[in-house]
């Protein structure tokens, strides 16, 4: 025997509508037999009275029972019984004994039913429900009266309800008959809607269902990102443990409403219109900062809805500062160890050749140099990490044989709150970066082939300016365009970068990026960033 968790979901389906729908026609055809019936037998009962009572108003009828003169039905009685489909025409003294009946050894005896009194006594027509000599029936019945106004008789006349189920059986087969036809359509439309249901669930079983539910449910509440998703018309459908406490809301207060609602500050409903995903995004929400990942959620190639995963910016900021330091300390180790490879070499070749003299000066300048370097970034500079970058980036231009000169009217002062210093160094580093590529196809000198750089946080804005004395800007690309990601005036295809990000981070404080000539020749790029944008 086949179990009823083995059947798959579709057959389960199927056996559930198609049981439902028959036990649903048995029971409206049974009500409409027995609406059928009680119709019948009241129309049955509604003649039967207006047969009675045309009688009773029959001078023959009036006379024969104030005669009272038994006798068996008369054959105009046998006639119009038979026109009117009647079983029996009785006819009644005041006592309730039979004068007429179809049967004439019962005339005589008292009339059987017990349901004369209301007609003898009360003078009252109606229809009753009684069983007589002739079997259970139904009657129409109403007192004969005389000249005088004396109740004298009663008139019965009545249908054995046994005949009105031969009348009504026909009934009963049509409604079987339409039942079953029903039942059978049904069965077919239950089939193709169970196979259009279990097409849209993707195939999965109802178990499979709850146990990906569960599984799900526990994958979102481990994980340590924050994840929340939302329908086609924008309404929160499910958020997990870690998005709850890193925006600091209530489950509760969040799920099933409009995100507009829960998260003003969330523009990702904007996903269901652009269709486009999202990556590395920084947002602002709930006085909160964030770098979301987000993308549409296509289910038959229509939008049906957005998810998003974030985290802190702290976290990530903890994590970008050690590997920023990293870097520059990376390139800076990189930069030194080929420019005292460099000295060393000198000064072994000075030693050999016995110019002690020169040693001791090639010692003392380099030292010099580099301590003054040293000190005058530590002075100007207030950040570590921006002056960790241009400290190496100095190393890094000597390694390339170009000069990095920073501006002595530099000052940079503790960044304020509102803006990070990872930032600030992506954007600056960017810039020298792009500079030195700049200066490749440019360096005829040592001192043409230069990278100035100024920084300064005089008033209101923090400005950031380098200009190089390389190739300047490109003629056939315009600086709208060099700002789109992927789009570079040098050859190489892995380009394009460098002005986006700096673009990128620029607006995102409510910035301003200016591209421009440089004083001689060469490119000027500057930037301005408010003090006091929250981003």
């Amino acid at each position: 025997m086949i179990r009823w968790r083995n059947l798959s979901f579709r057959r389960r389906l199927l056996v559930i509508m198609t049981l439902s729908g028959l036990i649903e026609l048995l029971l409206l055809t049974a009500a409409g037999f027995v609406y059928i019936k009680h119709s019948q037998q009241e129309e049955m009962g509604l003649k039967a009275l207006g047969i009675a009572q045309f009688l009773a108003k029959s001078p023959v009828v009036i006379d024969m029972v104030n005669n009272e003169e038994a006798e068996e039905l008369p054959l105009e009685f046998k006639e119009l019984t038979e026109l009117i489909g009647a079983t029996f025409i009785v006819i009644g003294n005041e006592k309730g004994i039979r004068l007429v009946h179809p049967m004439e050894e019962r005339l005589g005896k008292p009339m059987k039913g017990g349901d004369n009194e209301q007609a003898l006594k009360q003078g009252r027509s109606y229809v009753s429900y009684a069983k007589g000599s002739l079997g259970k029936s139904v009657r129409g019945k109403t007192p004969v009266v005389d000249q005088d106004g004396n109740i004298i008789g009663v008139i019965s006349v009545g249908y054995l309800l046994d005949s009105l189920q031969d009348r009504i059986e026909p009934y009963l087969a049509f409604l079987i008959s339409m039942a079953f036809l029903v039942v059978i359509a049904n069965a077919i439309l239950s089939n193709y809607a169970s196979r259009r249901f279990q097409k849209a669930i993707l195939g999965f079983e109802p178990e499979e269902i709850g146990r990906l539910y569960v599984e799900l449910d526990v994958t979102m509440s481990t994980i340590k990102e924050g994840v929340i998703s939302i329908d086609n018309e924008g309404t929160v459908r499910s958020i997990n443990k870690s998005a709850c406490e890193i925006l600091k809301v209530e489950r509760d207060d969040v799920i099933n409403k409009p995100i507009k609602t829960a998260l003003p500050d969330s523009d990702l409903e904007d996903i269901l219109k652009t269709q486009q995903p999202q990556h590395d995004v920084d947002l602002y929400m709930n006085d909160q900062r964030i770098v979301a990942n987000r993308n549409p959620i296509i289910v038959k190639g229509k939008v049906a809805g957005a998810v998003s995963s974030f985290r802190r910016k702290d976290e990530i900021t903890e994590l970008t500062q050690q590997l920023a330091k990293t870097r520059e300390y990376a390139d800076l180790l990189r930069s030194q160890t080929h420019e005292h490879q460099n000295k060393l070499n000198t000064i072994s070749g000075l030693v050999q050749l016995g110019e002690t003299e020169q040693v001791q000066k090639l010692i003392g300048q380099e030292s010099e140099r580099y301590q003054a370097l040293i000190g005058f970034i530590r002075d100007a500079v207030k950040d570590p990490l921006l002056a960790g970058l241009l400290l190496g980036k100095t190393e890094r231009a000597r390694e390339l044989g170009l000069l990095l000169e920073i501006d002595s009217g530099t000052r940079l002062e503790p960044l304020p709150v509102s803006i990070e210093a990872e930032d600030l160094v992506t954007i600056l580093g960017n810039l020298i970066d792009n500079a030195f590529d700049a200066m490749k196809e440019e360096r005829n000198s040592i001192s043409s082939s230069k990278v100035l750089v100024s920084v300064s946080d005089y008033g209101a804005e923090i400005i950031l300016e380098v200009e190089d004395t390389g190739c300047g800007l490109p003629d056939d690309i315009s600086i709208h365009k060099l700002l789109e990601k992927g789009v570079s005036s040098k050859a190489n295809g892995t380009r394009g970068v460098g002005l986006y990000l700096v673009n990128k981070l620029v607006n995102r404080y409510g910035g301003q990026l200016e591209l421009g000539a440089g004083a001689v020749k060469g490119t000027r790029a500057t930037v301005y960033i408010p003090k006091g944008k929250q981003v």
